[in-house]
């Protein structure tokens, strides 16, 4: 593909500047430095799921119960298990573009405790019969082998599993992106798509897109990549082919909150220290059909507290009451009761992309010439090397790796029968009730 000359005439057009968009800008530049490559979204990321994450690199503690033996829940597990593996060398090659260097910090405590459900029990069986066979270190922990984890009485834990889990700052992978495009020529354009036209002139080999931004710029690209999660939704209804193809994303809402230490606890002590002391991911599981409570550590006392789940046909600007109660309640009385004394303010809601059927949208639709990485609904940060990079490797005209089943045209993925899913929400209603005080 040779790069265009014309002023805002593109080869890619990459819409939003996510982990998942702003990936994918990134590989394709990797690949080919001939591209025109042009990144939209706004600086302040209103709204980006990326920006509202700890962020962990999720992978075993996500794995719900009978996740393999369902073959289009195992292949999106598989997407996580495939990126778990490029995170390191993905980090060392940032890190190029960064003031210190990038790392994940590995490793991750999945606690069952009294105040989980009986399903709890039951997937933290599960996943670890999984490691078990795949051979994946882990280890099974007394209740107090953890000194740092520390709950109220009332919320005493039952059980410990260190699993090879991560965390990494979200937003450090993203200023690195954005330092790694100002060197490499890819133009970023803060600002939003408002408008898209697909014309017909070019069939067969893609037809031109028209991106007009709420600048009013207009940008022309054969290629164009929605990747700005639910925020797509409002482009793909510009397009009825599009519209009626592809599985409707909606509003996976989450909040977390950034957790500190007030400074007169630094000055002068007075609580238990072990706060300081966390030096991994502590969480549950998933409860509700959301993604549990989990405590990211920063350093220094200082934490990433999340998160709220929910999903909305029309986007909620701020969180719900009950959502940050569960996470605060979660906190001091799963976590570490010290906490209680600790100063908090809130991040998000980031608004995770969810499929009509929750599976993700991959690789190009029916219509040429446009592309999903979207629908990733809380696995698109920790999955972004794997999918940003089979993405762009076919964009380019190579081989893909992708599973068929994802791709953006197609009808709703049907998994389970009708006793299975009701079994399912009964399991997860309970265990969301069970989190919101349910005795």
């Amino acid at each position: 593909m040779a790069g265009l000359t014309s002023k805002n005439n593109y080869d890619v057009v990459v819409i939003g500047n996510g982990a998942l968009g702003m990936g994918t800008a990134y590989q394709l530049r990797k690949r080919d430095p001939s591209l025109s490559i042009a990144i939209v979204g706004p600086s302040h990321r209103t709204g980006a799921a990326t920006m509202a994450a700890g962020a962990m690199i999720n992978v075993w503690a996500e794995m719900a119960l009978g996740q393999f033996e369902t073959p289009a829940l195992a292949d999106r597990a598989e997407l996580t298990i495939q990126a778990m593996s490029l995170w390191d060398n993905h980090c060392a090659e940032l890190s190029e573009f960064t003031e210190q260097p990038l790392s994940v910090k590995w490793g991750t405590y999945i606690v069952n405790n009294v105040m989980g459900s009986p399903h709890e029990m039951k997937a933290v069986d599960y996943i670890i019969d999984v490691m078990r066979q795949r051979q994946v270190s882990h280890d099974v922990l007394a209740p107090d082998a953890v000194p740092w984890i520390k709950p109220e009485q009332k919320g005493q834990a039952i059980r410990i599993v260190r699993v090879p889990d991560g965390r990494i700052d979200s937003r450090l992978i993203l200023k690195a992106y954005e330092r790694f495009f100002a060197a490499r020529n890819v133009d970023a354009f803060d600002d939003t798509a408002e408008k898209l036209e697909v014309g017909l002139k070019l069939p067969f080999v893609g037809s031109e897109k028209r991106i007009t931004l709420g600048s009013g710029t207009v940008l022309k690209t054969k290629t164009l990549v929605l990747a700005s999660g639910s925020f797509s939704q409002a482009l793909i209804d510009q397009i009825p082919d599009l519209r009626r193809e592809v599985p409707r994303l909606v509003w996976g809402a989450g909040s977390g909150l950034d957790i500190s230490m007030p400074a007169w606890i630094h000055r002068y002590g007075g609580l238990d220290r072990s706060v300081f002391d966390v030096d991994a991911v502590v969480r549950t599981v998933d409860r509700g059909g959301a993604c549990g409570v989990h405590l990211v550590p920063y350093g220094n006392g200082e934490f990433y507290l999340g998160a709220s789940s929910g999903v909305w046909f029309e986007p909620e600007p701020k969180p719900r009451v009950h959502a940050i109660h569960v996470l605060l309640r979660g906190l001091v009385e799963e976590i570490n009761s010290a906490f209680f004394f600790a100063i908090m303010s809130t991040r998000g809601p980031g608004f995770r992309p969810v499929s009509m059927d929750t599976f993700p949208l991959l690789g190009q639709s029916h219509l040429p010439g446009i592309w999903f990485a979207n629908g990733t609904k809380r696995d698109g940060f920790t999955c972004s090397p794997y999918l940003c990079r089979e993405i762009a490797s076919e964009i380019l005209g190579g081989p893909s790796s992708l599973p068929k089943r994802f791709q953006p045209s197609r009808k709703l993925i049907s998994y389970k029968t009708a006793t299975e899913a009701i079994e399912d929400y009964v399991a997860a209603d309970y265990g969301g009730e069970v989190q919101h005080g349910l005795n």
